[in-house]
């Protein structure tokens, strides 16, 4: 048999099949009209299949299919583009995996290896003669405008087929998937074209590129530069000298000359750009020394050639088409010239000038693949969703075009029972679409020589009956939404249809993002009671692991990478983020492996003899991966529970109130210091909200949280919050934390105040002091007075009149030191301003407090103060909040800081509160009970203090003979061990300080103690490791050796003689002498001294590999300790045992994880295993602890994103225990799971409910990761017993991730097929949160997508029936083809956005108005500068950049925002490229403030240099898809401490009256008839107003034939028109109905829409008509109000009873003031911004919409609900006439007609207005008006043809 012949039968089998099925689904349906059983689910299977409805008997309408597709226009793909991303996909695994930090500074590691090993292996045999064809043909194009000169045969296929095989060498097994998927995502493609902007701005820059002849560069070319730092930084790079080559030969010519040049700085006028160098993040070559051959020497053999260095300021860009020769050839010589080089891939740069000529030629357009004056083509990208809504439309809201009646709907006719219909026997097939399927075109296929007109044969005739029964009922299926009552099973259904499939996943795709054409069907499937069962164990597990999705009831939704929870929830999501997290979990999983493997396998090995062992050391390797995946938190709590088992103990209910500390607040815990414990007499307390008699009105708890519920802050009348403050009043020194109380107290915190008053002189110095001789109130005062006073206020007066005088009297004072006598005088002359002491009474007031002071007998407390801060190890600038550290107050980010720390208290506290754990009568002490568990510490220990904790990697080549045991012994049984610790000190001997800390070392060691922890059996070990610096000179170099193999074999010594060896090594020179010395002294016994002899010449066994960049440290398994650290370079014994006490909950859980695993189950200890092996084992545990301390600490919290969250939920346990039941449970499914049973693997675990958006987004990635990744992955079902209303009923939905998808070949799309023709559709689009996508190309309304009953569904369909044509001649009918519906979306750009703050008020800076600006390669500011250039033939030429070309800008290259006061967040547009954010150089807030330097920590935490660098713009770069959140700091100049963004209120007032030339207009609409609507309201304003008008309309949702062709209406009607735009922020709750949507954007984002120069906006709706002049409005005074809005109208007495705020909620909360409509207002931007408008209205939108049913007229309610904050002046009631609400006696004064929908009937907009808009009231009718707009847009069609 043939294959075709094969293919055939296979499919006609499956046709076949479908026969029988489809004949039992219409037995189903007649018995469903008799029985209301439900069916089976085997008839469900049969019945399901994507289906079109059609009730003709020949289908008029065709197939409905809908396409869509993103392409990014302004970037081409080429050949090369393959090539180039390859090598961009490895240059982005370089900072896979580091922190933020590392990744800032990646030429201090290791160069990216695996990007270069590409590129060496793509340049090995040179170039490819193919790829050079096609750069030599390209020259053509222009001459004969034909894109098809070159090598054909080369494809995009053949580039991606190289770029994956040259790949191969330099990638890991994961990689060598994830590459393939990553080229067909084109997921670095920003990389290459941030490359390609750089490179074009060089060639036309210097002349190889001529934008005039438009001649083809070349291939390759190199500038190379002569570098110099900056007067003012050192770190910063500019280069001196330039030489730009473009032949490879002529590059050592070239270094000579620049080598010979001696330049100083300050001779040079530096204004060439840093972008001519290579960026701070870009790698060198791995070999960046170089060897410079004179032509002298060319002829002597290798060995004598001579080596010179040369300056190591010579840096190279190499730009080039990747896979060229004159590419490879550059690349070769600039690799054998060993200098410093990166290189940029040039990508097709002439490509703007190509699109030019061919819009100037009329050649294509947006839509089109390719021009044909280009051989590149827009890319195609994938990595977004698509959903296509199902409208519900009430009011008629899309343009019927000129032949409104043809789409009426289908005609009676249609209606035909199609039960007893058959297929005759002498007709063909028929060539229609009949239940999804064209049996014609089918057969067709299989043969296409057979006759299309010959009778079918029987076996067909059959199935072509079939469908023409089955036709009817699937109309009907997929047409019914069920009831709600049949819908409260369907995910149950679903569940169940899904677990009887052959292939899940597949039938979990087709059910979720198909919902609407199958719910109908689903719901009569049948579910299994035990299914039933099983769907609610898996909903509770999914509920005890946070695997929930709140957006959709609270159902089952969780993703997890190696149990690292992914957000694939939000509509945002970002699959190029998820390809992020696979990497950088495989990199985890690989250094883990890499690590650790080796280590075990010895281990093992020499536990069970060489050569075996090695399977159970992976199995243990395995365990060690579970530890990974479970997280610290995860580990802790494993470590304290009682129950051995690992797996499902998250079910053991026994330990739950030993784990309440745990489990209860935040995921991620602080620690605390017991701040309270011996305080009594040392800490004088100010208030207590339990005692003192002005709290007595305070709610208990229970009123607490009623009140809580609304919104109130927690008032109650409970010490639920301490807070101590340890200061120093006479230090002349601020402490902010002083400042955080007027907040506190005004909000009524519950929150009680201690102060600590200590000398911070007393501190350091660890001794009392005492105040000087009175000297009649002379002497300097003390601490000691100020807490006397204090103390006396308090008890005198009351702790609120102390805390006004800590609050006011603590100033900081300026040097001059301050009299006691002055100190009492400021306290009394307080105390009377505020009224506490009468003024008569303040000299009485004056004399007590002199009199308290001047005794020196008295017990004032200052040395129990003073003994608790030395005890407690705190001094003056800390402060707690019930025990939790605040910053210092030193620390520049001390705000920040603060409010963490007040967040995570509160949430903790509240949620105690919310348990029983607090209540009105227990505990007896919050405060005392929050001080207590392992997590609180009794001493504030330096090791607490660090902002960041790290942990060095585990060194690799250190075994157990070089563990050193204390003194005490390690006599123990090593089965009862809690934890094993290993302490290393890495030193570097040839420094003082290793020396030193080396002797002490073995000091400590010898005077162990013989228990190190109070409750835990620890066994601690020691080790010194030899850590030589590289380039290290001094002394013998064999003593490094030396010292390493004595310490290898450490364990075969005692510490005295090990400390002795030590120092005699080091006393002596020559490393001889010492070895002589061991063996000859005869300070040693004879067998000991050989010993040393022998262990010191042997070659070591251990190294420092992996080692930290740091001479001297030491860690505690991984957690470091360095030796400049704040206490000194030695380790004392309390050191040590704070640290094992920080680090024993992990190291326990970590240690009851791993033990077993080598010493076997308690009670069956593992034969390999006794006293003798206790180090081997010590040893691999330790160092197993060692590096999952580093996993952790580099792992997912160094790249905090809204993808990722960091949090072990117990998915791990869950699958494992899944996979290891006995009975198979029919709702869970593993795949792939064998590719990980010889090496470790990502895994991905999914838990979900089948009927969720979430469902819908994640189930193509789950086929990907199966199908194509092949990594194992896991997945539970856990369907809810009942649904509700939350189901995707109205959405189908397609998400676009073809792996296979080739540009162009297979161009990728998202596909809806066979869709159902009865519905109207809008579309919607999902996208990452970087993306700024407008639409590019759209035949129809992607608003209101609708069939036609005469001419079908697709575009070609929509063309005909809008024209009123008739289908021509010769034309295949609908029924018979695929109509199909197109849309183009174009990525216009993509964002940076981030948050700013204040660093001098630790607030964002609200209006602060930030540019950001295409980087330029000169500085314009400069003339000229000295620049050498080599020429093609090798001569230099010097010339100026004066005469140099710059590339041209565009509006793109320029974009500004405004920083929020919303968590200071701003968002600013730009394409791939180097740009420049600054502060707007012309605005206010460059006057104010100025950049200055700072991070973000891995934790989160804002970090800020003690001098920060200042500077005016910073460089940021756009290479990648990832979400670019950028922390930006500013600071207030001299001089505007307390200068204010906005002007006064008198400005504002003296300017509001002025009028301005221009009224600017603000509108918004999608649709084509909305778009219609628009266009005339724009003509209606311009026409009635005689100010000139500028209309700003919001592009997001217009069509791009709207937006052009309005560009040209403006023109024509003289007035101004420019779009805005704005991408809904990620941390603003979402709309998932694109109206409300709409109208979110119409009321939220004002603030930061506008320029700051626009001072006024006027909103007017798309469908309103303008009679009046709008200039009034404009001019119209608002009385202080920010905005103003029209009352609805009450004149209309038949619709008053719709009005709903006349009663219920809105009555009361309205409180007598109007409910305003939104179709019309006005808004004072001023002020609008000044008094925080915006803010109000987010925080109040983001309160509300919690509640789903809250806004639901968002637009109009949001400003009427918050009117009591945001007053509105209400505008007279002629501004907005509406004849639903307003009597038609009234509709002559209207200023503006609205045409708002009528709640007695229902009437299309477009009727509305021609009935309305007529008449003697108006100038023009709107039919009128619209026939002008159509008449300018068809002048505009003619221009563009």
């Amino acid at each position: 048999m043939t294959s075709r012949a094969a293919v055939a039968s296979s499919i006609l089998l499956l046709l076949l099949t479908l026969t029988i099925r489809l004949a039992k689904v219409n037995a189903s349906d007649h018995d469903q009209k008799s029985s209301p059983t439900l069916r089976p689910l085997s008839s469900f299977q049969q019945s399901y299949a994507h289906r079109i409805p059609s009730d003709q008997a020949v289908n008029e309408r065709g197939r409905r299919d809908i396409e869509a597709s993103v392409k990014a226009h302004g970037w081409p793909s080429t050949i090369f583009s393959p090539l180039c991303e390859a090598w961009a996909y490895f240059e982005a695994g370089g900072s896979i995996g580091k922190s933020r930090h590392d990744a800032d500074n990646v030429r201090d590691n290791a160069s990216n290896e695996a990007s270069w090993k590409y590129l060496d292996a793509l340049v090995e045999n040179g170039g490819i003669p193919s790829l050079d064809t096609w750069i030599s043909n390209s020259n053509k194009l222009e001459q004969d405008g034909d894109a098809s000169h070159g090598d054909s045969s080369w494809t995009y296929a053949n580039s991606t087929k190289l770029a994956i095989k040259s790949a191969s060498s330099s990638s890991s097994s994961l990689d060598k998937k994830l590459l393939p998927l990553a080229l067909a995502l084109r997921a670095h493609m920003p990389h290459c074209e941030m490359h390609r902007s750089l490179a074009r701005d060089v060639a036309i820059h210097f002349g190889l590129y001529d934008l005039v002849t438009r001649a083809e560069p070349p291939a390759a070319f190199c500038v190379v530069s002569r570098i110099s730092s900056v007067k003012e930084d050192e770190k910063q790079m500019v280069p001196l000298l330039t030489k730009v080559l473009a032949d490879a030969a002529l590059l050592p010519p070239a270094l000579k000359v620049l080598e010979a040049v001696k330049t100083k700085q300050d001779e040079m006028e530096l204004n060439l750009s840093s972008l001519l160098m290579p960026l701070p993040e870009e790698s060198y070559h791995p070999d960046v020394t170089r060897k410079i051959v004179d032509e002298d020497d060319l002829m002597l053999e290798d060995e004598d050639v001579e080596k010179k260095e040369v300056p190591k300021d010579i840096v190279a860009v190499l730009y080039g088409q990747i896979g060229t020769s004159a590419f490879a050839s550059f690349y070769k010589s600039l690799r054998e010239s060993r200098i410093k080089f990166v290189v940029r891939h040039m990508g097709h740069i002439t490509y703007e000038e190509e699109m030019q000529a061919s819009e100037q030629r009329g050649h294509g357009t947006l839509s089109s693949t390719q021009s044909p004056l280009s051989r590149a083509i827009p890319t195609a990208l994938q990595g977004y969703g698509v959903r296509l809504d199902i409208r519900n439309v009430e009011y008629k809201a899309f343009d019927d075009g000129p032949n409104e009646k043809s789409k009426d709907g289908d005609s009676e006719q249609n209606q035909l029972d199609w039960n007893d219909s058959e297929h005759h026997p002498d007709h063909p097939a028929r060539n229609e679409y009949l239940a999804g399927i064209n049996l014609k075109t089918i057969m067709a296929r299989l043969d296409p020589e057979a006759d299309a007109h010959a009778p079918l044969p029987q076996d067909l005739q059959s199935l072509q009956t079939a469908l023409l029964q089955s036709h009817p009922a699937q109309l009907s299926s997929e047409s019914i939404v069920p009831p709600a009552w049949k819908r409260r099973s369907l995910s149950l259904q679903a569940a169940t249809v899904i677990a009887s499939s052959s292939d899940p996943l597949e039938t979990l795709k087709g059910i979720s993002q198909n919902l609407p054409s199958i719910a109908h069907s689903l719901s009569s499937v049948s579910v299994a009671d035990s299914l039933k069962n099983l769907a609610e164990e898996a909903t509770d597990v999914a509920a005890k692991v946070g695997a929930v999705s709140p957006g959709w009831g609270d159902a089952a939704f969780g993703f997890y990478v190696n149990s690292r929870e992914v957000n694939v929830e939000r509509p945002s999501f970002n699959v190029f983020q998820l390809l992020d997290v696979l990497r950088e979990e495989d990199k985890k999983l690989g250094d883990l492996e890499g690590t650790l493997r080796p280590m075990l396998e010895r281990t093992m090995g020499d536990l069970m003899g060489e050569g075996r062992g090695k399977g159970k050391a992976f199995n243990i390797l395995k365990t060690i991966r579970k530890g990974m995946d479970m997280g610290v938190e995860k580990l802790v709590q494993f470590g304290k529970k009682k129950n051995e088992a690992l797996v499902n103990d998250q079910d053991n209910e026994d330990d739950d109130e030993d784990d309440e500390a745990e489990t209860t607040g935040p995921s991620s815990k602080k620690y605390r210091i017991d701040v309270g414990r011996g305080g009594k007499k040392a800490v004088l307390y100010l208030n207590d909200l339990e005692k003192d008699p002005e709290y007595k009105s305070w709610p208990n708890v229970q009123e607490m949280m009623m009140r809580m519920q609304f919104g109130q802050g927690p008032t109650v009348r409970r010490n639920l919050f301490t807070m101590l403050i340890v200061l120093d009043p006479a230090s002349g020194n601020a402490h902010p934390a002083i400042n955080v109380l007027p907040h506190l107290v005004n909000s009524q915190f519950p929150v009680r105040i201690g102060l600590l008053v200590v000398s911070r002189k007393d501190v350091a110095q660890k001794k009392s002091s005492k105040p000087g001789p009175w000297d009649s109130g002379n002497r300097p005062f003390h601490p000691r007075d100020s807490l006397n006073l204090m103390r006396h206020i308090s008890k005198r007066y009351g702790g609120m009149a102390a805390m006004s005088c800590l609050i006011n009297v603590f100033q900081p004072h300026s040097g001059e030191t301050l009299s006691v006598g002055d100190y009492i005088q400021n306290h009394v002359s307080l105390l009377s301003q505020i009224g506490v002491v009468p003024e008569d009474e303040e000299e009485d007031a004056r004399q007590d407090m002199e009199l308290l002071l001047k005794s020196p007998t008295i017990d004032d407390g200052y040395e129990d103060a003073f003994d608790f801060a030395t005890q407690k190890l705190i001094s003056p600038g800390m402060s707690f909040f019930n025990g939790i550290p605040f910053p210092d107050a030193s620390d520049s980010a001390f705000g920040l800081g603060v409010n963490e720390v007040l967040r995570y208290e509160q949430q903790h506290v509240i949620s105690l509160v919310m348990q029983g754990a607090i209540t009105d009568l227990k505990p007896r002490s919050v405060y005392a009970n929050l001080l207590s568990g392992d997590n609180c510490y009794k001493q504030f220990h330096p090791v607490l203090r660090g902002s960041e904790i790290e942990y060095a990697p585990m060194l690799k080549y250190v075994n157990d003979q070089s563990l050193i045991f204390p003194s005490a012994g390690n006599q123990m049984d090593i089965h009862n061990v809690d934890a094993f610790f290993v302490i290393e000190a890495v030193l570097n001997f040839d420094t003082i300080d290793g020396v030193n800390a080396a002797l002490d070392f073995f000091d400590m060691m010898q005077s162990a103690p013989a228990k190190w922890h109070y409750s835990k059996t620890v066994s601690v070990a020691f080790r010194v490791v030899s850590n030589p610096r590289k380039g290290d000179q001094s002394g013998d170099p064999t003593k490094a050796a030396g010292y390493a193999s004595l310490f290898c074999l450490a364990s075969r010594f005692d510490i005295k003689t090990l400390k002795r060896a030590f120092e005699i090594i080091h006393e002596n020179k020559s490393f001889i002498t010492a070895w002589n010395h061991f063996k000859t002294s005869g300070e040693f016994d004879k067998e000991t001294g050989q010993s040393l002899a022998d262990a010191v010449s042997k070659m070591p066994q251990c190294s420092n590999a992996g080692a930290l960049d740091k001479d001297n440290y030491y860690t505690v398994n991984g957690r470091l300790y360095p030796i400049e650290g704040p206490f000194g370079p030695f380790l004392n014994e309390e050191d040590i045992k704070m640290l094992l006490s920080v680090e024993m909950d992990r190291n326990v859980g970590m240690t009851r994880l791993i033990a077993p695993k080598f010493l076997g189950e308690p009670g069956k200890s593992d034969k390999h295993t006794n006293e003798s092996t206790s180090p081997v084992v010590h040893n691999a545990i330790a160092l197993s602890a060692t590096a999952l301390n580093h996993v952790f600490s580099t792992s997912v919290a160094s790249k905090p994103t809204s993808l990722s969250r960091n949090a072990f939920a117990g998915i791990a346990d869950v699958m494992d225990s899944l996979a290891s039941a006995e009975e198979r449970n029919p709702l869970y499914f593993s795949w792939n799971e064998e590719s990980a049973k010889k090496r470790l693997q990502v895994e991905v675990s999914v838990i979900l409910d089948p009927l969720t958006e979430p469902t819908q987004r994640v189930a193509p990635l789950l086929l990907t990761i199966r199908d194509f990744l092949k990594l194992p992955l896991r997945l539970m079902i856990a369907p809810r017993q009942v649904v509700e209303n939350d189901l995707p009923l109205s959405s189908y939905y397609r998400f676009a991730i073809d792996p296979l998808a080739v540009p162009d070949e297979n161009p990728p799309t998202a596909l809806f097929s066979n869709l159902p023709s009865n519905h109207l559709l809008t579309v919607r689009m999902d996208i990452p949160e970087p993306w700024d996508l407008q639409q590019a190309f759209s035949v129809q309304d992607a608003d209101n997508l609708r069939c036609d009953a005469r001419y079908g569904c697709g575009d070609e369909a929509y063309l005909l029936a809008n024209s009123g044509g008739e289908i021509p001649k010769g034309s295949q009918a609908p029924n018979g083809r695929i109509e199909l519906t197109h849309m183009e979306y174009t990525l216009k750009s993509l964002l940076f956005f981030g948050q700013c703050y204040d660093a001098s008020t630790n607030s964002p800076p609200n209006g602060l108005q930030l540019t950001l600006d295409r980087s330029k390669l000169i500085d314009s500011s400069s003339s000229s500068v000295n620049e050498m250039q080599v020429e093609i033939d090798g001569s230099t030429l010097r010339t100026s950049h004066g005469d140099g070309i710059e590339a041209p800008t565009s509006q793109h290259d320029h974009t500004d925002t405004l920083v929020m006061k919303t968590v200071g967040y701003w968002q600013l547009r730009a394409n791939p490229g180097i740009w420049t954010l600054q502060i707007e150089k012309n605005s206010r807030g460059a006057e104010i403030y100025h950049m200055i330097d700072g991070s973000v920590s891995p934790s989160g935490r804002l970090s800020i240099p003690d001098n920060p660098s200042e500077f005016i713009s910073k460089s940021l770069i756009m290479k990648d898809f990832s979400n670019h959140g950028q922390t930006l700091l500013v600071k207030r100049n001299k001089g505007h401490e307390t200068s204010n963004l906005f002007p006064e209120e008198a400005n504002i007032e003296a300017t509001e009256n002025e009028g301005n030339e221009v009224v600017h207009v603000f509108s918004l609409a999608t649709g084509h008839a909305y778009e219609r609507l628009l266009k005339i309201m724009m003509l209606s304003v311009t026409k009635r107003t005689k100010s000139p008008v500028k209309f700003w309309l919001f592009e997001n949702f217009l069509s791009p034939s709207f937006k052009s062709s309005a560009l040209y209406m403006a023109e024509r009607i003289g007035c101004q028109l420019e779009f805005v735009t704005y991408k809904w922020p990620e941390w603003l709750r979402g709309q998932s109905e694109k109206q409300r949507l709409i109208w979110g954007y119409k009321i939220l984002f004002l603030d930061v829409l506008f320029p700051l120069d626009v001072k006024k906006i006027i909103y007017v709706d798309a469908d309103q008509v303008v009679r009046g002049d709008m200039t009034e409005l404009w001019n119209l005074d608002l009385k202080g109000a920010p905005y103003g809005y029209t009352p609805f109208c009450d004149s209309r007495e038949e619709t008053l009873g719709y009005q709903f705020w006349r009663s219920g909620f809105w009555k009361n909360h309205l409180r007598g003031k109007p409910y305003h409509i939104s179709a019309l207002y006005v808004v004072d931007l001023d002020r609008f911004r000044r008094e925080l408008v915006g803010d109000k209205l987010r925080a109040t939108y983001q309160q509300l919409s919690a509640d789903p049913n809250s806004l639901a007229n968002l637009d109009q309610d949001l400003p009427n609900y918050a009117q009591h904050d945001v007053r509105i002046f209400s505008l007279p009631q002629k501004w907005l006439w509406c004849e639903s609400w307003c009597s038609d006696e009234t509709k002559a004064e209207a200023m503006t007609i609205d045409l708002c929908n009528n709640p007695l009937h229902k009437e299309a907009k477009i009727s509305m207005a021609k009935r309305i808009i007529s008449g003697e009231l108006f100038e023009e009718s709107w039919e009128e008006l619209d026939a002008e707009v159509e008449r300018y847009y068809q002048e505009f069609l003619t221009l563009t043809k």
